[in-house]
C-alpha cells in the first residue's frame, strides 16, 4: 500500500548500507605507548613509527587514526593516565626496574583498560614465561618486528571484540575466527588478515553520493576474533556460527588446560558436522598432517613454508570469497572467472549445469556475496539447497534474479569502463579513475536514491518513467594527466586572461586513449550531449560553486563521427579551462580557497528533450529547493518548499530569468495577486540546442549551440499546448490550454499539471525533495527536466539531473534589537542568512530615480568598476538594487556575475513603484550567495513589514557617483542583524 502522508512514506526509506551507520561505535581513540628512552629513540628515529602508522592507516583507507601519546618511564605513564582518559596502553618489555606485568597491574588500578605487551622482535619471546604470558593484567602480547601493520591489527582486534555483538545485530556482519596460541604466528597472521580485509573492502566500495558511503561500507568489513585455546574457540564458534565467513586454526593448542596435539582436528570435526561447506584453513608445523586436513575438507598451510603469507592470501581470495569467483567443473577444471557482479551474472547464466550445481552445493555463491557485504542476499541464498529443486534450472534463475537485484541496487550506480565488459545500457559509467567531482557524486546519489525506492517511489508514480539520463563521468585523473602532459599548470597561474586560457586549452591535446574510448562509446550516438563541469569543489555543503564552471550543450549531429568526437573533446577541454577563469578565481578567493587544490571531472549526459526542426529541447525543465527563503502569502511557510518550471532548457531558471514559481507541497496555491502580475511574471523566452553543423565559437563559448527563442517559435513547434493558457485581452480572462494564436496570447502557467494534475510534477518533486533532505540531512536543491507522452504507447519522462546540499552559513546571534522605525535603515522579513555584521560603512546602490530596465548592462559595468576599487582596498559594502541580481535577462534585473560584486558583504533586492519582479531562488547565483554566508534581503514595496529609508541614504557622504550608481559612506559602522530563524533582517543606522 502506498503511503499517503510524508512521514509514512519516509518509513519506506531504507537505503542500502544505511544500517552500517551504527557499526563500529566503540573506537580506540587515545593510545598510550610506554617504552624506555632507548626504545623510544629506536622507534621514532630508526623506524619512524608515527609516520609509518599514519601511512598504514591511510593506505588501508581507515578514517579513524588513533592519537598516540608517548611516555618514556613508568612514573610518567602513570601520571598521564591519572590526567587523561586513554582507551589502550601499549607497553614495551624494558621499563627499568618495573617489569611490564607489575606496570600493567598499576594501570588497572587507575583505570580498567586493555594493556598490550609489545615485544621488539621474536627473540624476546624466549624471555617470556608461560605464566607471565598468561598474566591477567596483560590482555595480549604481540611481536613487532618492524611491521607497522601490527599496530593496526592490535587496535582493530580489540575494537572488533567490543563491537561484534552490536554490529551483528545492526548490520549482520561476518566473522573470521583465528585459533592460534603462538604469539609469533598470530603477530604474523593478523596483520596480513587485516590488510587483505581492508583492501578487499575498499576494492568493493562503489561510490554512491559522497565519501560518507565509503566510510559506511568500510565499517561492514568482517570482524576477526582471536582464540588461544580450544575453549575460547568453541565458545566463539557456537556464538557466531551463523555469521562465520571462515576459520583459520592451528592443530596444536591448549585444551582443558593442557597442550593438545589434536585440538585443531577436534574443533574442525565439530564445525564440519554443522557447516560442511564453511571455508577452514588449518596450519601446522607438521607437514605430515596435510592428508588429515584435506580429508576434513580443509585447506592446509605449512607454517614454515617460505610462501606462508602468500598461501594465507590465496586462501582468503579463493576460498573465503575475497578474490575472483572461479567457476569449476566437479572435476576441478576451471571454466571461467568473474571479477565483478556483471561477469558473475553472465557466467552463471552460461556455465554448464554441472558446474552450477557444484558451486550451489558448496554455498560458493552465498559466501562470495557475503564477502562483498551483500549480507541480506547471502543469507537469503544460503538455505536454498539444490535438493529442493526438481529442475536445477529453477535454482539458477533464482540466483540470477538475486544478482539482478544487487546489480540494480548497487553496481547500477557506477560501472568502471572496460571495453570487454561495457554495457551500452549502463546508466552511470566512470570513464577514468579519480574523483567523480561534485556533480558526478550528486548524479550517482540520485540514481542510488531511485534504486533504493524502486518499490515505493517509482510504484507511486508508475505512469511516469522516472530516471537519470545516461551518464558518463571522466574522473579527475584524466584532468591531471591533461594538465601535466600539456604543461599547463605554470601557464594557468601566470595571470592569463580567460580568452588566452580558452585558446591555450583548446590547442592542447587530450590523450589518444581517452579520445579512442570516447569514440568507442559515442561513435553511433547522435543524441545531443551535455558536457558538464564536475569540479571537486562543486555542490559540496558550504562551497557549492554552482554555475561557476562551464557547461557545454553540443548538438552532436555532424555526419562524420570523428568530427563529432572532436567537438566533444573540445568541449571537454574548455570545461577543463573554466577551472581557472576569473569567475572561478574570484569565487574561490571569497571562500578562502585556492584553485591550486582544484581538480575537474567531466560529466557527459544525454540531453533530455525532443527534436523540433533544428531545435532540441525538453517540454519542461526546472529547479526546486526544499527550503523557501522568500515564502509569499500567509498560507506558505519556508518548509513548504519552492520550485520553478520553464519551457526548454533549464538555463532559463538557473540564470535568473522569468519562469513559473510554485510550492511543490501546495501547488494549488496561487502565488500571483493579479492577472497583470501573472502575465508579467510569466516566461517570455526559452532556450534550445541549435542542431546545426558548426564549431565552438570562443567568443560565444557556452552559448555557441544554445540559442534563445521567443514563444512564437514554441507555437510553431506546438510545444505550448500542455503548458500554456490562453489570455484573452478583450475581457482579461484565461482559458485552459493554448492551441491557436487567433484565440489570444499564450501565457506559460503549467496549470494543467499543477492544478489539474495531468502529470503529477509537483508530487514527484515533493517526494524527491523529502527523500533528498532526509538522505543528506540538510535542505537540498534539485534540477530536473522531462517530456510529455506522445501517443498511447509512450510514457511521460521525468529525469532528475542533479541534487546538491543547500545550506546557509549559521552564526550564533544575539537577541533581536528592538528599535524604532526612525533608527532603522532597512527592515525585511524576506531574507536568507544568519549573520551579525558590525564593520560595514559603505553602501553602493542603484539610484531609483535613474533606473531604466533597458540600461541594466550599463549598470552592471558601473557596479563592476566600483567593486574593483572597493575589493582592491578590501572594503566591505552593502549592495542595493531593483529586480534580480545575477540574472542573465537584463529586463528583470542587473546582469552581474560573481566577479562584478565579489566584495559585497550584504546584498539587497528592492521593488520600485514602476519595477516589480518575482524574485527567483532557483538561480546558481542565488545558491552561491546563500552558501557563501552573504546575507540576502528582499524589500517588497507593498509589504507592511518591509521598508528601506531612501531619504536617509541621500544624507550620507558621497564617495563616488556614476550615471546609475551612488557609493556612500556612513560616519560609523552600521549594525546589521539577519536572523534566518526569526525571518527578520535589520540594518540599524549608526548612533553617531
Amino acid at each position: 500500500m502506498i503511503a499517503k502522508d510524508q512521514d509514512a512514506y519516509l518509513l519506506e526509506y531504507r537505503p542500502k548500507y544505511s544500517e552500517f551507520r551504527f557499526l563500529m561505535q566503540q573506537r580506540l581513540n587515545e593510545v598510550l605507548l610506554v617504552s624506555s628512552i632507548y626504545d623510544s629513540f629506536i622507534i621514532e628515529e630508526d623506524a619512524r613509527l608515527s609516520d609509518q602508522i599514519f601511512e598504514e592507516f591511510h593506505n588501508l583507507n581507515l578514517r579513524t587514526l588513533p592519537h598516540i601519546s608517548r611516555a618514556s618511564s613508568v612514573n610518567q605513564a602513570l601520571k598521564l593516565l591519572e590526567e587523561k582518559e586513554f582507551d589502550l596502553v601499549i607497553t614495551m618489555r624494558h621499563l627499568g626496574e618495573v617489569d611490564p606485568w607489575a606496570f600493567a597491574g598499576e594501570v588497572k588500578k587507575i583505570r580498567e583498560i586493555p594493556v598490550i605487551l609489545l615485544l621488539n622482535n621474536s627473540a624476546d619471546l624466549q624471555y617470556l614465561s608461560a605464566e607471565k604470558a598468561n598474566a591477567s593484567n596483560i590482555d595480549n602480547v604481540f611481536v613487532w618486528n618492524g611491521n607497522p601493520t601490527v599496530f593496526v591489527a592490535m587496535i582493530k582486534l580489540l575494537e572488533d571484540r567490543v563491537n561484534i555483538d552490536r554490529d551483528i545485530k545492526e548490520g549482520d556482519v561476518r566473522v573470521i575466527i583465528v585459533v592460534e596460541d603462538s604469539i609469533h604466528f598470530y603477530s604474523l597472521y593478523l596483520p596480513v588478515l587485516y590488510t587483505e580485509i581492508m583492501r578487499q573492502t575498499h576494492r568493493l566500495i562503489h561510490e554512491g553520493g559522497n565519501d560518507y558511503h565509503s566510510l559506511l561500507k568500510m565499517r561492514s568489513r568482517p570482524k576477526i576474533l582471536l582464540a588461544s585455546n580450544y575453549e575460547e574457540a568453541i565458545r566463539d564458534y557456537q556464538k557466531y556460527k551463523d555469521h562465520l565467513l571462515g576459520i583459520i586454526t592451528d592443530i596444536k593448542f591448549p585444551h582443558n588446560g593442557k597442550m593438545d596435539d589434536k585440538a585443531g582436528f577436534d574443533l574442525v570435526r565439530v564445525i564440519r558436522d554443522e557447516h560442511p561447506t564453511l571455508p577452514i584453513m588449518v596450519q601446522s608445523s607438521d607437514a605430515s598432517k596435510r592428508g588429515v586436513v584435506e580429508d576434513l575438507q580443509g585447506y592446509f598451510i605449512y607454517k614454515h613454508s617460505r610462501s606462508l603469507v602468500h598461501d594465507l592470501r590465496t586462501f582468503m581470495l579463493e576460498f573465503m570469497g575475497f578474490g575472483s569467483f572461479t567457476f569449476r567443473l566437479p572435476t576441478d577444471e576451471i571454466i571461467g572467472t568473474a571479477d565483478n557482479l556483471f561477469e558473475l551474472r553472465k557466467l552463471v547464466a552460461e556455465i554448464p549445469i554441472e558446474s552450477f550445481i557444484y558451486h550451489a552445493k558448496n554455498d560458493h555463491f552465498s559466501g562470495w556475496l557475503a564477502a562483498r557485504g551483500e549480507f541480506a542476499m547471502a543469507r537469503q541464498l544460503k538455505p536454498r539447497k539444490v535438493s529442493e529443486f526438481e529442475n536445477h534450472e529453477d535454482l539458477r534463475q533464482i540466483i540470477l534474479a538475486s544478482i539482478d537485484v544487487i546489480l540494480q541496487e548497487r553496481l547500477g550506480v557506477i560501472v568502471d569502463f572496460d571495453r570487454d565488459t561495457y554495457h551500452a545500457s549502463s546508466r552511470f559509467v566512470r570513464l577514468r579513475p579519480g574523483s567523480l567531482g561534485g556533480k558526478g557524486r550528486g548524479i550517482a546519489f540520485l540514481l542510488f536514491l531511485l534504486n533504493s525506492f524502486n518499490k515505493g517511489f517509482r510504484k507511486e508514480f508508475d505512469a511516469t518513467l522516472i530516471q537519470i539520463p545516461r551518464t558518463i563521468v571522466i574522473g579527475t585523473d584524466a584532468f591531471n594527466k591533461f594538465m601535466q602532459e600539456n604543461k599547463l599548470y605554470d601557464f594557468v597561474f601566470s595571470g592569463a586572461s580567460d580568452q588566452a586560457i580558452k585558446e591555450r586549452f583548446l590547442g592542447a591535446d587530450i590523450s589518444e586513449s581517452l579520445w579512442s574510448d570516447l569514440k568507442y562509446i559515442f561513435e553511433d550516438i547522435k543524441h545531443p550531449l551535455a558536457v558538464r563541469s564536475s569540479n571537486i569543489f562543486e555542490d559540496s555543503l558550504f562551497r557549492p560553486f554552482a554555475g561557476v564552471f562551464s557547461t557545454y550543450m553540443i548538438p552532436n549531429c555532424d555526419s562524420n563521427p570523428d568530427e563529432r568526437i572532436n567537438q566533444l573533446a573540445n568541449a571537454i577541454k574548455l570545461v577543463y579551462a573554466s577551472t581557472y577563469f576569473e569567475l572561478a578565481r574570484s569565487y574561490a578567493e571569497s571562500m578562502g580557497m585556492s584553485l591550486s587544490e582544484s581538480r575537474m571531472a567531466v560529466v557527459l549526459q544525454e540531453v533530455v528533450g525532443k527534436q523540433h526542426g533544428t531545435r532540441f529541447y525538453p517540454d519542461y525543465s526546472g529547479v526546486a529547493s526544499s527550503y523557501n527563503y522568500y515564502p509569499f502569502g500567509e498560507r506558505l511557510k519556508p518548509e513548504d518548499r519552492i520550485a520553478y518550471l520553464a519551457l526548454g532548457l533549464g538555463k532559463t531558471i538557473v540564470e535568473g530569468e522569468l519562469s513559473r514559481r510554485f510550492s511543490p507541497k501546495h501547488p494549488e496555491v496561487n502565488l500571483y495577486s493579479s492577472v497583470d502580475e501573472k502575465i508579467k511574471g510569466s516566461q517570455r523566452y526559452f532556450y534550445a540546442i541549435d542542431r546545426v553543423e558548426q564549431k565552438i565559437n570562443l567568443e560565444k563559448a557556452e552559448d555557441t549551440f544554445v540559442k534563445r527563442y521567443v514563444l512564437q517559435d514554441a507555437m510553431q513547434d506546438k510545444t505550448l499546448t500542455e503548458i500554456a493558457d490562453t489570455y484573452h485581452p478583450e475581457d482579461g480572462t484565461f482559458s485552459s490550454g493554448f492551441w491557436n494564436a487567433q484565440d489570444g496570447y499564450p501565457v506559460i502557467t503549467f496549470d494543467r499539471q499543477l492544478k489539474y494534475n495531468t502529470l503529477p510534477i509537483a508530487q514527484m518533486i515533493n517526494r524527491v525533495l523529502i527523500l533528498g533532505e532526509k538522505a543528506m540531512g540538510c535542505p537540498v536543491e534539485i534540477e530536473f527536466a522531462g517530456n510529455f507522452a506522445e501517443g498511447s504507447d509512450k510514457q511521460p519522462i521525468f529525469s532528475l539531473l542533479q541534487i546538491r546540499p543547500f545550506v546557509e552559513q549559521e552564526e550564533n546571534l544575539g537577541e533581536s534589537v528592538d528599535v524604532s522605525k526612525e533608527d532603522l535603515f532597512l527592515l525585511s522579513t524576506n531574507i536568507s542568512g544568519n549573520r551579525a555584521i558590525k564593520d560595514i560603512q559603505d553602501i553602493v546602490y542603484i539610484k531609483p530615480e535613474n533606473f531604466d530596465s533597458t540600461k541594466t548592462k550599463s549598470m552592471a559595468a558601473e557596479v563592476d568598476q566600483i567593486n574593483r576599487n572597493l575589493a582592491r582596498e578590501k572594503t566591505p559594502y552593502i549592495l542595493i538594487g531593483p529586480g534580480r541580481w545575477g540574472t542573465r535577462d537584463q529586463h528583470v534585473g542587473i546582469p552581474v556575475e560573481w566577479t562584478n560584486i565579489s566584495g559585497a558583504r550584504v546584498i539587497v533586492e528592492v521593488d520600485l513603484d514602476n519595477f516589480k519582479v518575482d524574485h527567483s531562488q532557483g538561480s546558481h547565483f542565488f545558491h552561491n550567495i546563500i552558501t557563501a554566508g552573504i546575507p540576502y534581503l528582499y524589500v517588497k514595496s507593498d509589504a507592511k513589514s518591509n521598508f528601506l529609508d531612501w531619504d536617509w541614504l541621500k544624507t550620507l557622504t558621497v564617495v563616488e557617483e556614476t550615471t546609475y550608481l551612488r557609493h556612500v559612506r556612513t560616519a560609523s559602522p552600521l549594525n546589521i542583524i539577519v536572523n534566518g530563524k526569526e525571518r527578520q533582517g535589520q540594518i540599524i543606522k549608526p548612533t553617531t
